[in-house]
């Protein structure tokens, strides 16, 4: 290449540029240019990767591709001229743009003359000479860093031998690690999969077979302790087919057996040739079996049962296999362990679940029976009150009699109720509030009158979602508690609240004594009497308040403080959050 006499490409879409850019290098004394100008990305590219000239001027601008990426594509096709980029503006991104796509400089259209366009060609024509010197230059030193590589092997023969005998015991250090890295996985795999399984009988199955299936062992069976014998619960192949079927187990006290000894010692048993080992008991079965491990399923020091695995091939079981089966093996019994829970609990569930269905026939037919004979009770001794003219202490002896009846009809009255609520399926509907406080104050208007409380009632009831009964009931709870335990005269406020999670806070607020924490505490359980003082009062009654409206999703409450009253709430959701669910 004359450094003097060169071929230039200029790709500019523009043909005025073309014709300044040809003036300019007319303008260069004693510079000889053949200049070839081309219009469309497509065309350079395949020109310029031709290598046919010494230098390219690349416009930025293209049409939909810009300079930058035919800078890049001719980097990335080997193009060896260097590139110029000419832009229309200037702009630091775009330069240092340019430069990392591979351009040998860049020019601001507008601001080029003849000396500064020279300047740039023969600065990057020399680079590129440069890039070249030192290309060959590489070349040369890599050639005599081979030839000293060579000699250096030939001097080194021994240490080469050396180094290759290194190399394969760490090959197979690496080969052991990968094999115990995958044994790890298939555990890991094996538990996932065993943890998975819904009962026991899948459960035994599931270990055997992917014990052996993942391992390639040639048989395992697994065994629980039951009642000091160790019972065969399922084994791989027809082999272990038949030991199940036959009942197959072995007394723990065995003294010929690895099976019972892993369990009498609670640790594994490894032995790697049955044929010398004294307490092992052949099976014909299993006639292949060379070696074996019998490893013990533990939970904490309980044994519960042994993991059996035997192979084919003398040696072909090691402490690998024992620490995997081993690790397993804890897997399993944790598994065991918690289908043995589960199928308790679901023992218990039942149980209770036909105990409450009975409780709740009980509680129907003993209501239904007691409810009349307390009626005709009650209906007699009104009528001797009103007939008979009996002496006073008489009477109050009656009166005793009618009131402790209708205490207990009201008493049966909410265990049907407690009852129904449990097991009821109701639909849900908007609540108009304030008709269902003026019903419950209708209904209380005697004790009202009695004690001549002063209820006030808020203007403001958003809309809740519940049953109109069952909510009529809450209010009836927590209203007559409020009239018999507030001051005298009771002064009792009832309203309602919005809280931002969606739910409706409502509120009955008295001018009691007050209640301590311990008292609070036992308010909402069944049958339990705060004080001799209140031996009627907050006991079944709270409880079916706490089970109705825990049924529509809400909480009940109270907060007071002794010498300053109680307010007692409840919560239901809002119509908007009832929607939303």
């Amino acid at each position: 290449m004359d450094k003097n006499r060169l071929n230039i490409l200029l790709v500019d879409n523009d043909e005025d540029e073309y014709i300044l850019t040809r003036n300019l290098l007319s303008d260069i004394e004693g510079f000889e240019f053949k200049l070839d100008w081309i219009a469309t990305y497509e065309e350079a590219l395949e020109t310029i990767v031709l290598n046919q000239h010494d230098v390219c001027l690349i416009d930025y601008r293209l049409g939909q591709q810009s300079g930058i990426d035919l800078l890049r594509e001719a980097m990335a096709r080997d193009c060896q001229a260097p590139l110029i980029l000419l832009t229309g503006y200037g702009s630091h991104e775009v330069d240092l743009e340019a430069m990392r796509a591979g351009a040998a400089d860049y020019l601001v259209k507008g601001q080029v003359d003849a000396p500064l366009l020279e300047r740039s060609i023969r600065y990057a024509v020399e680079q590129k000479r440069m890039e070249e010197v030192l290309r060959q230059a590489h070349d040369e030193l890599e050639t005599w860093f081979d030839e000293r590589t060579t000699e250096l092997s030939k001097a080194n023969e021994l240490l080469k031998e050396e180094i290759a005998e290194r190399q394969r015991l760490e090959k197979r250090v690496q080969d052991s690690l990968r094999r115990r890295a995958r044994q790890v996985q298939t555990v890991t795999e094996v538990a996932q999969e065993i943890a998975a399984t819904p009962n026991l009988d899948v459960l035994f199955r599931q270990v055997v077979n992917l014990v052996q299936e993942r391992f390639g062992y040639y048989h395992a069976h697994v065994y629980t302790l039951e009642d000091g014998d160790l019972v065969m619960q399922e084994g791989t192949g027809d082999a272990g087919r038949k030991i199940k079927e036959s009942g197959h187990k072995i007394p723990l006290a065995a003294k010929r057996s690895l099976v019972a000894r892993a369990a009498q010692t609670g640790e594994p048993i490894l032995v790697p040739n049955v044929y010398q080992e004294q307490r092992w008991l052949p099976n014909p079965l299993l006639p292949e079996t060379k070696s074996e491990l019998a490893a013990p399923i533990k939970l904490g020091s309980v044994v519960l049962g042994v993991l059996d695995v035997q192979n084919d091939k003398v040696g072909s079981l090691d402490e690998e296999d024992q620490i995997l089966m081993m690790g397993l093996c804890g897997q399993i019994a944790i598994a065991i362990n918690n289908r043995r829970l589960e199928a308790r609990r679901q023992e218990a569930e039942e149980a209770q679940r036909k105990l409450v269905e009975e409780l709740d026939a009980f509680a129907y037919t003993v209501g239904h029976n007691l409810r009349d004979t307390l009626a005709l009770i009650i209906g007699y001794a009104d009528l001797l009150k009103e007939e008979a003219r009996l002496p006073d202490e008489l009477q109050e002896y009656l009166n005793a009699i009618a009131r402790n009846g209708r205490k207990m009809t009201t008493v049966i009255e909410e265990l049907e109720l407690l009852a129904g609520v449990r097991k009821a399926k109701v639909e849900l509907k908007p609540l108009n509030m304030p008709r269902i406080i003026a019903e419950v104050r209708q209904r209380l208007a005697y004790l009202i009158e009695e004690y001549q409380a002063e209820i006030t009632v808020s203007e403001y009831w958003p809309v809740a979602y519940g049953h109109k009964p069952w909510v009529e009931e809450v209010w009836a709870n927590y209203l007559s508690n409020a009239l018999k335990y507030s001051g005298r005269p009771p002064r009792i406020q009832l309203g309602a609240t919005e809280r931002s999670d969606g739910m409706i806070r409502f509120w009955v607020r008295d001018n009691g004594p007050g209640l301590t924490k311990e008292e609070q505490a036992q308010l909402f359980t069944e049958f339990t009497r705060l004080s001799q003082n209140r031996a009627g009062g907050y006991g079944l009654g709270l409880s079916i308040v706490r089970r109705i409206v825990n049924k529509f999703g809400g909480e009940i409450g109270c907060e007071s403080e002794v010498g300053q009253g109680s307010v007692f709430y409840f919560t239901l959701p809002s119509v908007a959050k009832a929607q939303e669910s």
